[in-house]
């Protein structure tokens, strides 16, 4: 049987979006979170670091400000250097089954430089005792769209950095997230005239951004957002010529008239 890790969190005020729904940022720290009390409850051996080359969220419905969730995260598949995690949140006291958001994500251990490394000797036994399984395939990452995207500038803040000096994971999506709203108001979608539920989240992590440094953040649209139709936003994060990090999440769309059947 695998080893599972649990912990409850509770939806802050300043993790929900306008709408009063918990945002993927906000997520996207539990998440972080959660591994690193698993990854302390069990004293992991080595002196190497864990770093997040993907993660790929689904939302199956909004969470609401001051839920709480019931959440879970457990390995699924180890190689020499990377290993797999999946994570499950449920509303505490629901009696449904089914997840609200479940997802998964790519570790790979590093040392102290930065590069990629053997893990230590029998780590995957811990998260899974009964034999090991090597990581699921990723899907292939889609590539973005011919036409010319909307572009947006950031210049990293101190805020956004973690403990390797790094931009933190999470801080690139409420970039992304930031920088798909500018758009929107540009072309009158406000939150006053839309809700955008995001129903999933695909982000590649492929070098890091450090402090200071200004970032090129592009977006481009399967088709453009309409009331009433999912739509999926393509972005990518650049430092000059350096692609840095590369996403594709699906919205819907909604009105205040229709959002409870969101």
């Amino acid at each position: 049987m695998r080893r599972q890790f649990c912990h409850t969190y509770t939806a802050r005020y300043d993790e929900g979006d306008c709408y009063g729904h918990l945002t993927p940022t906000a997520f996207l720290r539990y998440m972080q979170d959660i591994a690193a009390l698993d990854a302390e409850d069990i004293q992991l051996p080595g002196d190497g670091y864990w770093i997040i080359k993907r993660t790929v969220i689904d939302f199956a419905a909004p969470v609401q400000m001051h839920t709480r969730l019931e959440m879970q995260t457990y390995g699924m598949g180890f190689s020499r250097i990377t290993a797999q995690r999946g994570y499950e949140a449920r509303i505490a006291g629901s009696s449904h089954d089914q997840p609200v958001i479940s997802a998964h994500s790519l570790w790979v251990y590093v040392d102290k430089r930065g590069r990629p490394t053997r893990m230590p000797e029998g780590t995957a036994a811990i998260w899974l005792p009964d034999g090991p399984l090597a990581p699921s395939p990723e899907t292939p990452f889609p590539p973005a769209p011919q036409a010319a995207p909307e572009t947006t500038t950031y210049r990293v803040r101190f805020s956004d950095t973690d403990l390797m000096q790094h931009m933190n994971n999470a801080a690139y999506v409420e970039i992304l997230d930031n920088a798909a709203w500018e758009i929107y108001i540009r072309t009158g979608i406000t939150p006053e005239t839309a809700i955008l539920t995001a129903r999933q989240y695909d982000i590649e992590y492929l070098e890091s951004a450090r402090l200071g440094e200004t970032l090129e953040i592009k977006t481009w649209f399967d088709d453009f957002p309409a009331t009433g139709q999912s739509f999926t936003r393509y972005q990518q994060v650049w430092r000059g010529d350096t692609l840095l990090a590369r996403a594709r999440s699906s919205w819907l769309y909604a009105t205040e008239k229709d959002a409870s059947q969101i």
